[in-house]
């Protein structure tokens, strides 16, 4: 019988994404110097967008009100994108303090941001199917291995704007919710077959907020008893709670066969990062080994940890620990574009939606970025902060006149 906070049920929490839309200006847009005005823009999917004269200086391409436009288009990148392949820990406890809610927020959030630049798909753990819930009546099997929850899709483009595949991650992450146990070593060994069907490099990331357990063969101490590890009601740490003390072998900590499944999927060329979220805190040392094994930590000389540690359950903590692993994928200042831009000097580059002027005034005039062709160089402290992770969201934009300074 399982019991214990790991195991905890509650109702779904509420989800919500913000979605900033920015005005677009462009520097006089239509006068005989600068691109005619054109009739508004439709991407792919249908969806108007458009660019005004909202500012008088900063050439800006983004959602905006109906106004005259520049021709002023996303420029696509060139290559094969690398793929983020997310396994979710959906155990009873990521209700607590609205976890789950948080982290489908920021991971619509990542997807948002990086658009087209990657390809993403998610696998949760336990099977919501399986697990007792409104929607999934009938026996309940707590340990039920996890399943591909969203299959590996395209970002979507443009960046920065909700299309399919973001809608797909909020609607299907929300309508599963929380609950179960936590069998990260079962779900990580069942997808090697899975990811070796997908194209260009793939990266594990595993989000938990806790200790693997789920393992009816296992048997263990109470040091290695996740009842007694965390202090459940009616466990001492001079008993054994996993042995006839209110919960039995699933409760231990299965420690070595979820080091054995990372270390697996590293060799097989899938490296994984590893986040704990609030609540994993007693199992630091199991996360340090599992970055170790998974070929990601953070600092293998250092003392610090090598997992991603996320201390607090508010939004932005998740956010930026999320966004740092994304920018370990993805963070390159070399953008290759699959086509010179037709005219150089109407040329922009975009940063969370924000233009970076071509010079950098406080540094004498030195270059934030140069075009070269068809690549795209971003230079000192803004491709800094593409590499930490702080900005995720990068766009070469072409058609409205470059702003330089």
């Amino acid at each position: 019988m399982l019991s214990g906070r790991r195991f905890a049920s509650r109702a779904p929490a509420a989800l919500a994404v913000a979605i900033g839309v920015a005005v677009c200006g462009a520097a006089g847009c239509g006068e005989p110097t600068h691109p005619a005005a054109l009739p508004d823009l439709v991407d792919e999917g249908g969806t108007p967008f458009f660019v005004s004269d909202a500012s008088p200086s900063v050439p800006t391409c983004n959602l905006g009100p109906n106004g005259n436009v520049c021709a002023c288009v996303d420029q696509p990148l060139l290559g094969d994108v690398p793929n983020l392949y997310f396994v979710l820990d959906r155990s009873g406890s990521m209700n607590d303090d609205g976890k789950w809610g948080t982290i489908v927020n920021v991971l619509t959030q990542i997807v948002l941001d990086l658009g087209p630049r990657v390809n993403v798909g998610i696998t949760v753990f336990p099977d919501p199917a399986e697990t007792p819930s409104q929607t999934a009546p009938g026996v309940p099997n707590e340990c039920a291995v996890g399943i591909p929850l969203v299959p590996l899709s395209p970002g979507d483009a443009r960046s920065g704007l909700l299309g399919p595949t973001a809608s797909e991650i909020l609607t299907a992450l929300g309508r599963v919710g929380a609950q179960g146990g936590t069998p990260t070593a079962a779900t990580l060994s069942a997808l090697p077959p899975l990811l070796k069907t997908f194209p260009g490099k793939t990266y594990v990331i595993l989000a938990t907020d806790g200790g693997p357990n789920c393992n009816s063969s296992a048997m263990c101490d109470a040091a290695n008893c996740e009842l007694d590890i965390e202090s459940s009601p009616g466990c001492m740490t001079s008993t054994n709670c996993c042995a006839g003390g209110g919960g039995n072998s699933e409760d231990c900590l299965d420690a070595e066969p979820t080091t054995n499944a990372v270390q697996a999927l590293a060799a097989d060329g899938f490296p994984v990062y590893v986040v704990g979220v609030p609540g994993s805190a007693p199992y630091a040392t199991l996360l340090d080994t599992l970055a170790i094994a998974g070929g990601t930590a953070r600092d293998p000389n250092g003392a610090g940890p090598q997992y991603y540690n996320v201390a607090t359950t508010d939004q932005p903590s998740f956010q930026a620990a999320l966004f740092q692993v994304a920018a370990k994928v993805t963070g390159s200042c070399t953008l290759k574009l699959d086509a010179v831009p037709p005219n150089p000097s109407l040329v922009n580059v975009f940063l969370d939606e924000q233009p970076l002027p071509q010079e950098n005034v406080a540094d004498g005039g030195s270059p934030n970025w140069t075009v070269d062709g068809t690549t795209v160089t971003i230079l000192g402290d803004a491709c800094a902060s593409i590499q930490n992770g702080t900005i995720l969201d990068v766009r070469v934009v072409a058609g409205c006149p470059t702003l330089v300074k």
